[in-house]
């Protein structure tokens, strides 16, 4: 069995299964219902018929049960089971990891190296480390820009300092870069 693709499974689903029957079925499950995994758009009922002439699965023979992890909404510590990002401030940069399990103190995880050469895993305090959902492509992209937007306005603002008095320069100023990288503007550093 490959890892559970939580992004996949129904609203309904609280946790996933396994059913042998003539080879091995991957099942969203609840307490009501089920849906092979592939096809979450048709969910079956458990039982049906009665003996050898049942029509579906019943809850009985769905095994190996896996529940869903606990939905985290960014307070406190994450669930176990959760892939998120940590740092501390010291650091300067966000790892990603798999929260592994807690103890009296200590939060254990498997993380990404920060160089990229692998995982490790690895137990440290909880107090000081920051915690975050794994941002989409999309957050990257618009924290990206905003980093380019405040840099740029930096620059420009020092430049058109001495011209304070004259013009509002920080709303000009933030007007024309956003409408610059916008355009694709881009500063090319030659190292």
């Amino acid at each position: 069995m490959s890892k559970i693709d939580w992004s996949k499974a129904p609203e309904w689903a609280d946790g996933h299964g396994l059913i042998a029957h003539h080879g091995i079925t991957e099942v969203w499950i609840n307490m009501d219902q089920y849906a092979v995994v592939g096809a979450e758009d048709r969910a079956y009922p458990y039982g049906g018929g009665t003996g050898d002439h049942r029509h579906n699965f019943t809850r009985g023979q769905v095994q190996y049960i896996t529940p869903r992890p606990a939905r985290w909404d960014g307070e406190g510590l994450p669930p176990v089971g959760l892939e998120v990002e940590c740092t501390f401030d010291s650091w300067g940069y966000w790892l990603k990891g798999k929260v592994l399990c807690y103890g009296e103190k200590m939060i254990f995880m498997e993380q990404e190296s920060s160089k990229g050469d692998g995982k490790f895993e690895g137990s440290m305090n909880p107090d000081g480390i920051r915690f975050r959902s794994i941002r989409t492509p999309e957050q990257i992209a618009a924290d990206e820009r905003l980093h380019k937007i405040r840099n740029a306005h930096t620059r420009i603002a020092i430049t058109l300092d001495q011209f304070k008095q004259d013009i509002p320069g920080q709303s000009v100023a933030r007007t024309v870069i956003e409408a610059m990288i916008d355009a694709g503007y881009e500063k090319q550093v030659t190292p």
